[in-house]
């Protein structure tokens, strides 16, 4: 059939650029009880361009059923576009839909896999990590593409496995031609080392910032010229309280393109690239990936190997990264010799705690707190979290989990292994302020596995709040353990799942006990290595000279660990 003529002036309105107008010539057709696919999906691209993604979600489902050949990937779309929008129940249902319509597809089961996590869809996980998990033991190489990378560290913690992903956030893997050809760059090293730091987290609300902030404040400029390249979106430095306009040599490269960026901060001469990201929100791969310094290295933003993003280094420590991590990991190791993650103790907020009776808690409770991202409760975690209920019978849950479907698939779960309704406590967001002092109303605080909390175990005990862990299998399960043990408390380290139920139990039996562990971590958070930046970055400083030392030698990065200072003798705040 011939395309009506208010098709095609729609259409010509389309090429246009004029996405109004075609949506004025379309609506009439639109109430056709017999339609033309290839009327909705141009809607649906209109309503999409103008940003009016619940419209376009709902053609595009509609253009599915039209042209049922492509049923899959129109449903896809508009799974993706309700996640857009927040809808996140009709999201899932839509790629649930999309997975049922067709072959096995990547991309569709990368969108559904990320919202079942997203809303504890925690009877549906296993059965899809399994699916995933029998294609990776096959051998198909489609398997090893279908997480995204953080997402992987959500359920897998083989890091045999780890290292076989193929799946990048963004951009393009660098080769041995592109990294040999960034090496042999010309180069002169000045009197000072030239360091750049790359990220788009440059906000002081940012839990990046709140970690790093005052070691970029540290340096010390006898030795070091530090520079920072912000690619940071508008929305995350409005979140800014102050502290941005203070850090030193902010860059904004935020709308230069990646040719621009790359000749920018090559006209700085430096003598290493760290990469702040990883594989996270906003990573410009391949930003780095042209060759930004001789030496390019990896810190902080993703716990493990960056597949595809050209970095020497990984900067890490012997608990996230043992000897036996090496062969899993393209960049070398760089340990610091106490900690990896830094820990800001000068702007960092330490208030008064809040009352149980202001948060909603019951006050004769044993209460166990977890305020990990919801996405981190695996359903192993979960579980863990039953058993370790189960075992203090006073003891209620206490868990950042917002949204009604979120709680009612937590509460399901929770209630199938043996835990009432009435021992879940829902807390939503805070600010920081207000967060730090909730902490401190808790017990005892729970982590998730495989991937750990990091910043937020870290909150938790610079609140006072004892977390207790059990050893992981590979960096992003390994973090609460190197934390813990720098802050001089391995005790709350379990050796296991098991342990760590016993453990959970013998504190709350023991409340002496526990008590004397929550003075020593009071104690401890002005002494222990944990929070002291002023020590951290005198190791990282120490790291980056090593780094320096082997290029000015002629040599290939490989293996470091930096050699921790003398311990303090005296408070260090």
């Amino acid at each position: 059939m011939a395309p009506s003529n208010s098709f095609v002036q729609a259409l010509q309105a389309y090429k246009a650029g004029n996405l109004t107008k075609c949506l004025r010539l379309l609506a009439p057709l639109l109430k056709n009880r017999v339609l033309d696919g290839n009327i909705l999906l141009v809607a649906a691209q209109c309503h999409a361009k103008l940003d009016q993604k619940i419209q376009a979600a709902e053609l595009y489902m509609r253009a599915a059923e039209a042209l049922p050949d492509n049923k899959s990937m129109f449903l896809l779309m508009a799974a993706r576009l309700f996640q857009q929008a927040k809808d996140n129940d009709r999201a899932l249902e839509t790629a649930k839909a999309a997975a049922a319509s067709g072959p096995f597809s990547v991309e569709v089961q990368n969108t559904l896999r990320r919202l079942l996590r997203d809303q504890l869809a925690l009877v549906d996980i296993p059965l899809s990590d399994a699916a995933v998990m029998n294609g990776i033991a096959s051998g198909n190489a489609e398997f090893f593409a279908v997480d995204d990378p953080y997402e992987h560290l959500l359920w897998c913690g083989d890091e045999a496995i780890n290292s076989q992903q193929t799946r990048m956030a963004a951009g393009t893997p660098f080769t041995p031609v592109s990294k040999q050809q960034r090496r042999a760059m010309p180069h002169q090293h000045g009197e000072k080392i030239k360091v750049g730091y790359l990220s788009a987290d440059y906000s002081d609300q940012h839990p990046t910032m709140r970690l790093f902030q005052s070691v970029l404040l540290s340096h010390d400029p006898t030795r070091f010229d530090i520079h920072l390249f912000c690619h940071t979106e508008a929305p995350i430095v409005a979140t800014d309280r102050g502290m941005r306009q203070t850090y030193p040599n902010l860059h904004v490269i935020t709308d230069m393109d990646d040719d621009a960026a790359c000749a920018y901060i090559r006209s700085f001469d430096l003598d290493i690239l760290v990469d702040l990201k990883g594989h996270t929100k906003d990573v410009r791969v391949d930003l780095i990936n042209r060759g930004l310094a001789p030496l390019q290295a990896a810190y902080l933003g993703f716990p493990g190997s960056a597949y595809g993003i050209d970095c020497d280094y990984i900067i890490s420590d012997p608990i996230v990264t043992p000897d036996s991590a090496r062969p899993y990991y393209h960049e070398k190791l760089c340990r610091l010799p106490e900690c990896y993650q830094a820990n800001d103790n000068r702007h960092r907020l330490l208030v008064p705690a809040a009352s149980r009776a202001s948060l909603g808690l019951p006050e004769d409770a044993f209460v166990l707190a977890s305020f990990n991202a919801a996405r981190k409760i695996s359903p192993f975690t979960a579980q863990l979290w039953a058993r370790v209920m189960a075992t203090i019978p006073d003891s209620v849950l206490w868990i950042l989990c917002e949204g009604q479907s979120r709680q009612s698939n937590l509460i399901d779960f929770m209630g199938k292994n043996g835990i009432a309704p009435d021992r879940l406590f829902f807390a939503d967001t805070a600010i920081y302020s207000d967060h730090i002092a909730r902490l401190q109303a808790a017990d005892l605080g729970l982590d998730t596995y495989p991937y750990n909390g990091h910043t937020t175990t870290s909150d938790k005990l610079w609140a006072g709040l004892p977390v207790i862990t059990f050893k992981g299998s590979n960096f992003a399960s390994r973090v609460s353990e190197s934390l813990l043990t720098a802050l001089g408390v391995p005790e709350l380290v379990a050796n296991d799942a098991d342990h760590l139920v016993d453990l959970a139990a013998s504190l709350a039996q023991d409340r002496a006990r526990l008590e004397a562990i929550w003075q020593k971590i009071a104690d401890n958070r002005f002494v222990a290595p944990l929070f002291d930046t002023e020590r951290f970055t005198r190791h990282l400083e120490c790291a980056f000279e090593m780094m320096v030392e082997r290029e000015k030698a002629g040599l290939e990065p490989d293996h470091i660990d930096v050699a921790p200072l003398p311990p303090r003798n005296a408070p260090f705040q």
